[in-house]
């Protein structure tokens, strides 16, 4: 089996880094906005103008939160108070600790299963072929050189850019008696707007209590 050195569990912290930082420079003018706040039913209007996820809306009732607008929708159901949860996940003070496993399994699915939180990983499943080619390559003269071509080249029929499509071109291809072992491989990542949404809703949260102060 290909020891690969590829780290989806690294690559997951610094895209999550990196989306914090921006989030926190896109945020700068952000407003809130109370519409309601009725116990365990709010909705909070949310406007980042510096932000490509401009606008958006939280709304809660009893058991569920609802996010909705420029990050996309979700349905995240879990305890009584949803804002009582995430801030609870978060842990005190502007440093947020978002737990985005976690929170990612409190996603309700649609009417087909999906929850929208998971997306195909195109860039890594590329890194994973190139790598087990690669160290295939003193056993298998030609490899790299056939790789490249049914797999990367223009005129190549194989589909990478939808999981399906890579399982079906990687399960077909052989050359000189190697063949492609994908176990190990973690063919999605966590969907960049479902970490923008995670983000959002730790600044929701984080607004709302400096508007609506939680009782000690």
């Amino acid at each position: 089996m290909s020891m690969t050195t590829i780290d989806p569990g690294a690559e997951l912290k610094a895209r999550i880094a990196e989306i914090k930082e921006r989030f926190a420079t896109e945020s700068v003018d952000g407003k809130l906005t109370v519409r309601r706040d009725d116990g365990l039913y709010r909705h909070l209007e949310v406007e980042m103008p510096k932000s490509s996820a401009y606008w958006f809306e939280v709304m809660t009732w009893p058991g569920a939160l609802a996010i909705t607008g420029r990050t996309g929708s979700h349905i995240f159901r879990c305890d009584e108070d949803m804002l009582l949860f995430f801030r609870t996940c978060m842990g005190p003070g502007p440093d947020w600790k978002i737990d985005i496993r976690y929170w990612a399994e409190k996603v309700q699915p649609d009417g087909i299963g999906s929850t929208g939180v998971q997306a195909y990983a195109e860039d890594r499943v590329k890194a994973y072929i190139k790598q087990a080619a690669q160290e295939a390559e003193a056993d298998h003269p030609g490899l790299l050189a056939e790789v490249e071509e049914e797999l990367f080249s223009r005129y190549s029929k194989a589909d990478l850019e939808t999981e399906a499509g890579a399982k079906a071109a990687l399960a077909a291809f052989e050359f000189d008696g190697f063949r492609f072992d994908t176990a190990g491989w973690e063919f999605t990542e966590y969907d960049y707007w479902f970490l923008c949404t995670c983000q959002a809703l730790a600044w929701t949260v984080a607004q709302y209590d400096a508007r609506v102060p939680v009782a000690a």
